[in-house]
């Protein structure tokens, strides 16, 4: 910004003013997701209830599954820690014993 003043001879002068500087503005806004499904990593099938999230490595992204797809993970691919828990196989050995008989036959 500069300023410039003349004075000539006598009672008249003369102020200009001119302004250099532009100013630029411009304005962010930063949008926090209100919901699981607004995450880009997030993918949500429907209105699939009581679904749990499991991630898929090959999108990269966590899906919606069936609490039965993830049981069946647990018990077949999980490599860090092959099969179901002891303490879930166990209380389902309890739990089933009345509703599951094999008969081996007659020796």
């Amino acid at each position: 910004m500069t300023y410039k003043v003349t004075f000539s001879s006598g009672n008249n002068f003369s102020v200009r003013y001119k302004d250099i500087n532009r100013y630029k503005t411009s304005f962010y806004r930063s949008i926090t997701p209100m919901k699981l499904e607004e995450l880009s990593d997030v993918q949500i099938g429907g209105t699939n209830d009581k679904y749990v999230l499991m991630y898929d490595a090959t999108t990269g992204k966590w899906k919606d599954r069936n609490p039965d797809e993830v049981l069946s993970a647990s018990s077949n691919t999980e490599t860090s820690q092959p099969g179901l828990p002891g303490d879930f196989v166990n209380t389902l050995d309890i739990d089933l014993d009345d509703r599951i008989d094999l008969d081996a036959g007659t020796f």
